[in-house]
């Protein structure tokens, strides 16, 4: 039986001058089934706190990472994004890594922020290519310059941002190494107290988030110019066209600002609609990896999140299948958890 999809219209006004209104049809695009196992592993108590988001090049998979809370353990998992069987859409788990950040490059490699640092696999998630030693990474972003690949990671403890030169054989990762900004390539970024989600945009700047003093930072490519503004508890940003998507973790919405660091208008998911707890797991429910398909929409991760009343209308028929108020319960015992959600744009006539 196939995952019981709820999608509502929820219309959002920019206020900039030269900007309509938009609509997004929000959906759950994955979700853990309590009651079902994947690859023959039981998901009743885990995987949680789904953080990290990436999508594959070819937009065919999405990566998240979860964060088991023990021993800097967790899991990245590759998800198919046309299979609409939650079970039958995980297409691999890799145990271990937490994936607090995710990204992907042009030829299809994933790299995970984890607690020994970050890790570079195959796009299966078969094969480690390399391993780069950091303290505290929560940022990832992969990026061409001139045809050189180039990674910048966010250090949470350090306040840094750190360029790193790829050098590739093929499909291979033959080495990576600093470079950049002033022959270290390290950038402290003045005024940083937790840094967290990284991007890099179509003009080389690198857009970085602060959880503990509430700001976005841009900072220019040769690090020679920093500007900011205050968002409540940012976690991470994604791009769409002049847009900026920044999620903002416990407040559980989503700034959106323009190219000159101007917030134009909100997102709020439609929790009720849906029949997700906005509150999530123990109070703890935060919006936090988000990626855009441009112009048509973007995913983000709730960490923390669940069905709404302690029930799941979601997932796959169970022994607890019912029907309350005519509505149909798959697991009227159980709620289920970490949904990953589906924004996608609508036209408005």
């Amino acid at each position: 039986m196939l995952k019981l999809t709820i999608t509502l219209v929820l219309l959002f006004t920019i206020t900039a001058t030269g900007f309509a209104a938009e609509a997004y049809k929000w959906s759950v695009q994955y979700i853990i089934d309590n009651s079902q196992s994947v690859f023959g592993n039981p998901q009743k108590k885990l995987p949680r706190r789904n953080r990290g988001l990436a999508l594959s090049p070819d937009g065919r998979f999405l990566y998240a990472g979860y964060i088991h809370g023990f021993e800097g353990r967790g899991e990245v998992r590759k998800i198919l994004v046309d299979e609409a069987d939650y079970e039958a859409a995980t297409e691999n788990v890799l145990s271990g890594p937490t994936g607090k950040a995710i990204a992907t490059d042009d030829t299809g490699r994933v790299y995970m922020a984890d607690a020994r640092g970050v890790l570079i696999y195959d796009a299966s998630l078969e094969e480690e290519l390399d391993h780069v030693l950091m303290s505290n990474c929560d940022g990832i972003a992969v990026t061409r310059e001139g045809g050189r690949l180039i990674m910048f990671t966010s250090d949470r403890e350090r306040g840094t941002i750190t360029r790193w030169l790829i050098t590739e054989d093929g499909d291979r990762v033959v080495s990576v190494k600093p470079a950049g900004f002033d022959g270290s390539g390290v950038f402290h970024v003045p005024g940083s107290s937790s840094l967290r989600g990284l991007k890099v945009d179509s003009t080389g700047n690198i857009w970085v988030c602060d959880y503990e003093v509430d700001k976005v930072f841009r900072i220019r490519k040769d690090g020679k110019d920093v500007k900011s503004v205050e968002i409540g508890t940012p976690v991470d940003l994604a791009f769409d066209g002049g847009r900026v998507f920044v999620t903002r973790g416990i407040e559980r919405t989503i700034s959106v600002l323009d190219q000159d660091m101007i917030v134009i208008g909100s997102l709020n998911v439609p929790w009720q609609e849906l029949e997700l707890s906005a509150a999530g797991n123990n109070q703890t429910g935060a919006l936090c990896g988000i990626v855009t398909v441009p112009g048509k929409g973007f995913y983000v991760t709730n960490e923390g999140g669940q069905t709404a009343d302690q029930r799941s209308i979601y997932g796959k028929a169970d022994d607890f299948a019912d029907l309350v108020d005519e509505r149909v319960i798959r697991d009227s015992k159980s709620d289920d958890n970490e949904p990953i959600l589906k924004a996608t744009a609508v036209t408005v006539r």
